[in-house]
């Protein structure tokens, strides 16, 4: 006959004792009786009160914990991974040269090795506390009783565990119960079954797999290719209610998303558009297709093309721009302006822009329209000595130390900066010049962000004072100075 081992039944075991727990109306007979067991050689109690009590570390004998010593120790271990990590790295395995610093630790290892000190100080500190502390505790037995509730309200209770190595139940009994309790209650251990339902395991797993649907559906987008608009969870600023240009519209009549400028407005950057003092040219004296190919504009007769006076009459003394007017040409040309040579322009460009390093043929102004006193001659040498020294030299023969330093290394791709006193740099008018300065000519940048136009007219007054100082006569010098002339002879 066949043995048959019988099955084993899970009979339900007898609640274990966990210790016992007494409770007081306030933190007086608390600390009392706090004192009573601790003198009594009990370490596992623990106090549970609605507020903090102040001296109840002392009465329970509650040794201080040894967790700042261990978050010591990591913030070191933090200190001492960064440090050794960033000399590995720029001092051993790859040293790149950065601001000239030297290989190795550095003052400027100081940041990285900070936040990994205080990075371990904070975890192990988390960490530290929960690992010693015992937490996470789902459950405590304490809870089984109902009394328990006033904890957090306005009941003091002590608790002296079984697991301590001096317990013995009916000794905890009549020592909490000599500091007269307002009750005095064992604990016992709680009766429900310690195993999940089969259920919450289920949900759970389920739960876990869904989670993983969203991670696979980004790996899946980031790793494939798809002419599919992507997907907006949150649209903000990709679907905003906007029309873009050269749509349509129901909102006005023309039905143009584009709406031309208000007739008798001028908007922001058009005023200095039409103003010489911005442009260095008169754009009342050409057409609009002149201004939009520059290179194009005849100069065979400016008579023909222009009949107003060559040159304006003198402004008003009440005039904002009438303080004096310095005349760029000689006295005897003072009167006529002579057309620029014609430039040759190729079939292929008559549509297009100029060409590169094309001087335009515009109606440029020749009188300064800033006086030509103290004030703005030292201004136009300070601000020239800044931006147009380096190149152009300080006395303008392009001998600047930019221009020097690229002489000594022979680069092929480098244009030498024009010599301020050739006969066809000194023949233009200042408002080329000013033009030049504002929009660049060739490898020159434009300086129209650095400098106000009154500090570029500046420049033009002091650069016509160089050209005008090496063709100077005795004649241009003042009667009283003249004899110091000879004297310095």
């Amino acid at each position: 006959m066949s043995e048959h081992k019988p099955r084993k039944t899970s009979e339900p075991k007898p609640p274990r004792s966990t210790g016992w727990v007494a409770e007081f109306s306030n933190e007086h007979a608390l600390l009392e009786a706090a004192r009573k067991v601790r003198d009594s050689g009990y370490t596992k109690t623990d106090a549970f009160t609605p507020f903090p009590v102040h001296g109840i570390d002392e009465a329970l004998g509650i040794k201080p914990t040894i967790l700042p010593f261990i978050v010591l120790c990591a913030g070191t271990t933090g200190l001492l991974t960064a440090l050794l990590m960033q000399w590995w790295m720029n001092g051993v395995d790859y040293k790149y040269i950065i601001s000239g610093k030297p290989f190795g630790i550095t003052p400027a290892s100081i940041p990285v090795s900070f936040e990994l000190t205080i990075l371990f100080s904070a975890f192990t500190s988390v960490l530290g506390m929960l690992a010693l502390n015992g937490l996470p505790r789902l459950s405590n037995p304490i809870f089984t009783n109902p009394r328990f509730d006033r904890a957090t309200d306005d009941r003091f209770f002590l608790y002296v565990d079984a697991g301590d190595r001096y317990y013995n139940r009916e000794s905890v009994k009549e020592l909490l119960s000599s500091a007269h309790p307002e009750s005095l209650d064992e604990v016992m251990e709680d009766p429900s079954p310690t195993t999940l339902p089969r259920p919450i395991w289920l949900g759970s797993l389920l739960l876990v797999l869904a989670g993983l649907i969203p991670a696979m559906i980004v790996l899946n987008m980031r790793a494939g290719f798809s002419d599919l608009p992507r997907w907006h969870v949150f649209f903000d600023m990709d679907f905003q209610p906007k029309k873009k240009p050269q749509q349509t519209t129901t909102i006005f009549a023309d039905g143009r998303t584009m709406r031309p400028q208000v007739e008798g407005t001028i908007a922001r950057g058009q005023l200095t558009e039409q103003d010489p003092f911005y442009l260095g040219w008169d754009p009342s004296k050409v057409t609009l297709a002149e201004v939009r190919n520059p290179i194009l504009v005849s100069t065979q007769d400016p008579a023909a093309q222009d009949p107003a006076p060559a040159q304006d009459p003198a402004p008003a003394a009440d005039s904002p721009k009438s303080e004096v007017v310095v005349e760029t040409k000689p006295a005897d040309a003072a009167t006529e302006q002579k057309p620029a040579d014609p430039v040759a322009v190729p079939p292929a460009q008559t549509a297009a822009a100029p060409a590169a390093g094309a001087v335009p043929n515009l109606p440029w102004i020749d009188r300064l329209p800033i006086a030509a006193d103290e004030e703005h001659m030292k201004l136009g040498r300070t601000k020239y000595e800044i931006y147009c020294s380096t190149c152009h030299g300080y006395s303008g023969f392009g001998d600047g130390l930019v221009a020097q330093r690229a002489a000594s290394l022979l680069q092929d791709t480098w244009t030498p900066p024009s010599s301020l006193h050739l006969d066809r740099v000194q023949k233009q008018p200042v408002g080329q010049i000013f033009h030049t300065i504002s929009k660049g000519q060739g490898k020159m940048a434009s300086y129209a962000s650095s400098l106000t136009p009154k500090e570029r007219w500046a420049i033009v007054l002091y650069v016509k004072a160089l050209q005008r100082s090496r063709n100077a006569t005795i004649e241009d010098v003042p009667v009283e100075d003249r004899s110091k002339l000879s004297e310095a002879k």
